[in-house]
């Protein structure tokens, strides 16, 4: 049992401790989602890096190994239209760079695979049905949103804008 003065958070969220774990895409997988909720705090499992094939995996692996509340952690970025000039431009300028550290200038630049919140990931949301879903830059659009409203989820999100901080208080 928890001594922690403030139970709002404890008794919103379903959990024991006022823990919540980092949904830190590309460190955390199912086995640290499952040991923090299993602890009593909230578990995070972040989806941005995953594919629909991964996270469904994941989820299915969370489901069998806890029956505690945890959080799936999406990103709702708009990714970058693809510039190879501006991008090839941009290496030219770090060239020096390059060079001083003996990076291989020549190899390629990696891209970022973070994959915003989509219709895809909302089908494996209501597929799973997680207790939190949790939004980081930004919001999706209002009718996928509306999906996740629907599921029974507490929403939480890092608000970026006014109209995202206004939205999260209705």
């Amino acid at each position: 049992m928890s001594q922690w003065p403030d139970t709002r958070i404890l008794d919103l969220l379903g959990i024991e401790l006022p823990i919540i774990q980092a949904p830190m895409a590309g460190a955390t997988g199912s086995a640290m989602v499952i040991a923090a909720s299993n602890a009593g705090g909230l578990g995070s499992m972040p989806a941005a890096m995953l594919s629909i094939e991964q996270l469904r995996e994941e989820l299915k692996t969370i489901r069998q190994q806890s029956q505690r509340p945890f959080n799936i952690n999406y990103f709702c970025h708009q990714p970058p239209a693809a510039d190879e000039q501006r991008a090839r431009e941009w290496k030219n300028l770090l060239e020096p760079y390059y060079r001083e550290l003996g990076v291989d200038f020549e190899a390629p630049t990696p891209v970022s695979n973070r994959a915003p919140f989509d219709n895809a990931a909302c089908e494996v949301l209501e597929e799973f049905r997680p207790e939190v879903v949790s939004f980081h830059f930004g919001l999706p659009e209002q009718s996928l949103l509306d999906r996740v409203k629907a599921t029974g989820a507490k929403i939480l999100s890092s608000a970026t804008t006014v109209e995202e901080a206004v939205w999260l208080e209705q």
